[in-house]
C-alpha cells in the first residue's frame, strides 16, 4: 500500500474519452501565411475538439477535414513528420460532479493511450501502470476492486491529483470506447489511405 492511497480522494466513477484535435488554419511553414482550414460542422461540445461520441454518424464530414489537412501537405510537400500536430488525439478521464480531470499531455497517438486501457481493463493487481515523461507522471494500482490513479509533476514537491474509485465501473466504459475509437480510425484511415492515428507513422500520403 502506497502513502499517498489514504489521501486519495474517493469519488464513484470516471468518465473515459478520446478525442481528436481540430485547427483551423494549416501552416506550411514559419512566417508563411497560415491557409484556412474548414471545420466540420457537427455539434460539438469544443470548437476545436471532437470527442469519438460526438463523431459517430459524422465520421464523412470529419474524413473530409483531414482530406484538406492531407491535401495541403501534398501541396507543400510535406511529410507526415512535418504536419503530425493536425493528427494529435488525447485522452481525458473527468468526473465533472466530483471536480476530477485526469489527462495524459505526453499521448496523442490511439496506440500509446490503448497501453493504458489495456492495463486499467485487465485484472492484474498491484502496480498496473506507471509512466512519466517531461513535468507529467501517472501511476495506477489495483487493490481488492479498487484503483488508485495518481497524476502528478515528478519535479515539483506537490502531491499531485490522487483518487480512488471502483475499478469495475472504469473497466465497463473502456470496452466501448475502445471499440469506437477503433473503428473511426479505421474509418478515417480508409477515407484518407493512411492510418496516420493508431502510431503516428505512415510510410506518406497517398
Amino acid at each position: 500500500m502506497e502513502p499517498w492511497f489514504a489521501d486519495a480522494k474517493p469519488i464513484n466513477s470516471l468518465e473515459p474519452e478520446i478525442a481528436f484535435h481540430l485547427w483551423d488554419a494549416f501552416n506550411a511553414a514559419p512566417y508563411q501565411r497560415p491557409e484556412p482550414l474548414a471545420l466540420p460542422e457537427f455539434q460539438r461540445a469544443e470548437r476545436l475538439r471532437v470527442r469519438t461520441s460526438e463523431a459517430i454518424g459524422h465520421e464523412a464530414e470529419l474524413a473530409a477535414y483531414y482530406g484538406q489537412v492531407a491535401a495541403l501537405a501534398r501541396q507543400h510537400a510535406l511529410k507526415l513528420h512535418q504536419v503530425r500536430q493536425y493528427f494529435w488525439m488525447d485522452l481525458r478521464l473527468d468526473n465533472e460532479e466530483a471536480d476530477v480531470h485526469l489527462s495524459f499531455p505526453w499521448y496523442d497517438t490511439f496506440s500509446s493511450m490503448d497501453h493504458f486501457l489495456v492495463a486499467v481493463a485487465g485484472h492484474d493487481e498491484g502496480n498496473i501502470y506507471d509512466d512519466q515523461d517531461q513535468g507529467w507522471a501517472v501511476e495506477v494500482w489495483a487493490r481488492n476492486g479498487t484503483l488508485y490513479i495518481r497524476e502528478s509533476d515528478p519535479d515539483s514537491e506537490e502531491p499531485g491529483q490522487a483518487v480512488a474509485l471502483p475499478r469495475a465501473g472504469l473497466q465497463a466504459r473502456i470496452a466501448p470506447l475502445r471499440e469506437r475509437t477503433a473503428k473511426l480510425v479505421a474509418r478515417l484511415a480508409s477515407e484518407l489511405g493512411a492510418d496516420v492515428w493508431t502510431t503516428g507513422e505512415a510510410p506518406s500520403f497517398p
